[in-house]
C-alpha cells in the first residue's frame, strides 16, 4: 500500500462518521496505524473490536481497550495482556468493572498492581461524594 493510500485510510478509520461496514473491511489493514485508529474509533463495531483484541500489535490492543464500546467480555481478557501497557491502560480506568480491577491488583508487574488500586480508591471515593439515591438514576 501507498504512503497516500495508508494516510486516506488512516484518516477515514478515525472520523466518526466512517460507516461500520467500512471499519470492518480496516480491521484487516496492513497498516496498524490504520487498525490502531479503527480500534479508537467510537463507532467500530463489536465483531471489529473482537478481531483487533486479538491483533499481533500491542497498540492496536491498548487502543481497543480504551474504546468506551468494548464488551466486558474482550476487556476481560485484554486484562490477561501479555503485554503490559494493554493492562495498565485497564488499571488506570476508574471506571472499569470493579471485578477486572481487583483482579489488577495482583498484576505480576507493580505499576498495574498500584494503579489498579489508585482506580479502586478513587472509584470508591468518588461514590462516597454521590448521594445513594442519585447512584441509580
Amino acid at each position: 500500500m501507498n504512503a497516500v493510500n495508508s494516510e486516506i485510510q488512516y484518516l477515514i478509520a478515525g472520523n466518526p462518521h466512517t460507516p461500520a461496514r467500512v471499519l470492518e473491511k480496516l480491521t484487516h489493514s496492513a497498516s496498524s496505524m490504520v487498525r490502531r485508529q479503527v480500534a479508537a474509533n467510537p463507532h467500530t463495531p463489536e465483531s471489529a473490536l473482537e478481531v483487533l483484541s486479538q491483533d499481533n500489535n500491542a497498540e492496536v490492543r491498548f487502543h481497543v481497550a480504551m474504546n468506551p464500546l468494548v464488551r466486558f467480555e474482550i476487556i476481560q481478557r485484554l486484562a490477561l495482556d501479555d503485554d503490559v501497557t494493554v493492562r495498565l491502560t485497564i488499571a488506570e480506568n476508574p471506571e472499569m468493572a470493579e471485578r477486572i480491577l481487583k483482579q489488577l491488583c495482583d498484576d505480576e508487574n507493580p505499576y498495574v498492581a498500584c494503579q489498579a488500586a489508585d482506580s479502586l480508591s478513587l472509584r470508591r471515593y468518588k461514590q462516597r461524594l454521590i448521594p445513594r439515591h442519585y447512584r441509580a438514576m
